[in-house]
């Protein structure tokens, strides 16, 4: 079983994570007896599990017909299954007073609060996800320039911009920065000096969350990168060609909550008050 879902990967260039993904899911799909005439009806109930949402399911069996087209070919019955996938709900971000309350929270007469306000800084300039933050390394960041490049989603390297202030945040932590032997990471582990990996990234946020009382995740500092440019005027093109996102479509998911706040000084009620207060003084 295994041989053939690696077979399978070898053939396709994919992401680790990715791979991970197609090892979890291929074994319940190689499980099924008969499956060169598995019916469209039949892998839409594979994929029918009340714990996964719609996402979950429209990644597997995408996953699936992924796999069975390569094994059997064009004309597997399975691969005629549709299903319905629901936009999903807009990337939670920081409005400005929140991200200014994260940025003020750190110490950093401290090598940990050095770290974590120069992390949050260049998450906030560069949407960079959490992996691109971890994998950040010093030979890509150019201070002349002030920009970094990084190895993004999909095995494709992309550009960022960060600003004067987040470069003199960055060159803060520097100087307080102990990486191991060989680690040319920008952010390291501060007891160990060892690159951050995913799970300790994690740890940082839900820290940061613990202490502000709000959730706050890496990508959430992307979905503000996109929401605060827009909202200081960045035009809608520049925010994808700088976010290296694929369409404006992603963008305007990711900023959707922004047309929420333009509409609070027309609400009807609160217009409805106003000129009733005016229309009774006196």
């Amino acid at each position: 079983m295994n041989n053939v879902i690696e077979e399978f990967l070898a053939s396709h260039l994919y992401a680790e994570s990715t791979k991970k993904k197609y090892r979890y899911l291929l074994p319940h799909l190689l499980a099924v007896p008969n499956l060169e005439k598995l019916s469209a009806a039949e892998i839409l109930l594979l994929i029918n599990k009340p714990e996964w949402g719609n996402t979950q399911q429209a990644f597997t069996l995408y996953s699936y017909q992924k796999f069975l087209r390569w094994k059997f070919g064009y004309l597997h019955p399975a691969l005629n299954a549709k299903f319905k996938r629901i936009k999903p709900k807009p990337r939670r971000s920081l409005k400005p007073d929140r991200a200014l309350q994260l940025l003020a929270s750190f110490d950093t007469y401290t090598p940990i609060g050095a770290r974590d306000l120069a992390l949050a800084a260049y998450g906030l300039d560069t949407g960079f996800r959490r992996a691109e933050l971890c994998n950040s390394l010093l030979a890509d960041i150019d201070f002349d320039s002030n920009t970094a490049i990084a190895l993004c989603k999909g095995g494709q390297w992309g550009y960022a911009a960060f600003s004067p202030e987040t470069a003199h945040l960055i060159q803060n932590w520097l100087q307080v920065r102990r990486p191991a032997d060989g680690v040319n990471n920008l952010f390291v582990n501060i007891r160990s000096g060892h690159a951050l990996t995913g799970a300790g990234m994690g740890c940082i946020f839900k820290a940061w969350s613990k202490k502000l009382g709000f959730q706050i995740s890496a990508h959430d500092l992307r979905a503000t990168f996109a929401t605060l440019s827009t909202l200081y005027n960045a035009p809608s093109r520049t925010v994808q060609l700088a976010g290296r996102w694929s369409s404006i479509e992603m963008v305007e998911h990711y900023t959707g909550n922004l047309q929420l706040e333009a509409i609070r000084q027309h609400l009807p009620m609160h217009n409805l008050g106003q000129k009733s207060g005016s229309s009774t003084s006196g």
